[in-house]
């Protein structure tokens, strides 16, 4: 049965930058064509000139990239430094097919997840712990009952999905372009491309993996 899973973790990825904001939301991670491990994320706060100095402090960050300012927001891309790559907890869920939906820096770094099983669930926990990274669970629920959005699509998601419909995005021939729905969700065309096609991968593994033939 698959599993919805929320945790937390304490690693020293963006330590030093969740010091500096009040929240930082990863809105991805990949693997360049060189093989370094990329994040994109937001930043919530007002010291913008602390965001930069924090990241430049920061020892899991090799390099970043300003993408987006609105309000008291900010897009980020970063690459993971060596010893960032050292304590990520990505590849090991990839290993046990967990799927990362949410990732959140606060004061710690809280992830919620898509498990296939629990036997999954406890090896990804037991490799944590084997890296001495902390690791604790605080919920845990089958996927088909659980509360909020049976397909998994998360509030920023649904908007840009649905503006994106209404402006004619997915119309053939399109009606609009990707930079004319950025502007409307006063985001940049790289945050709202990785939005929609997240929000599309989890609409198809909850509509179209739901229903394929066993």
């Amino acid at each position: 049965m698959v599993l919805i899973v929320e945790f937390e973790i304490e690693t020293p990825i963006l330590r030093r930058v969740s010091d500096a904001v009040s929240r930082i939301d990863v809105e991805e991670i990949f693997y360049s064509a060189a093989g370094e491990t990329k994040l994109i994320f937001w930043t919530d706060g007002e010291d913008f000139e602390g965001v930069d100095d924090a990241l430049g402090d920061d020892e899991t960050v090799s390099e970043f990239t300003l993408l987006e300012a609105t309000g008291d927001r900010r897009l980020y891309s970063g690459t993971l430094s060596e010893r960032g790559e050292k304590h990520l907890t990505y590849p090991t869920a990839a290993e046990y097919d967990i799927a990362y939906l949410d990732v959140t820096v606060t004061k710690g770094t809280r992830i919620r997840a898509r498990v296939p099983t629990r036997e999954a669930l406890f090896a990804y926990r037991d490799a944590c712990r084997e890296r001495d990274i902390p690791f604790r669970i605080e919920r845990i629920f089958s996927e088909s009952t659980q509360s909020g959005d049976r397909y998994e699509i998360t509030d920023r998601q649904r908007e840009a999905l649905l503006i994106a419909l209404e402006e004619g995005y997915f119309d053939v021939p399109r009606e609009t372009t990707l930079s004319a729905v950025a502007a409307k969700l006063d985001i940049s065309d790289q945050a709202l491309s990785a939005r929609l096609r997240r929000g599309q991968a989890n609409l198809l593994r909850n509509t179209l993996r739901e229903r394929a033939p066993s």
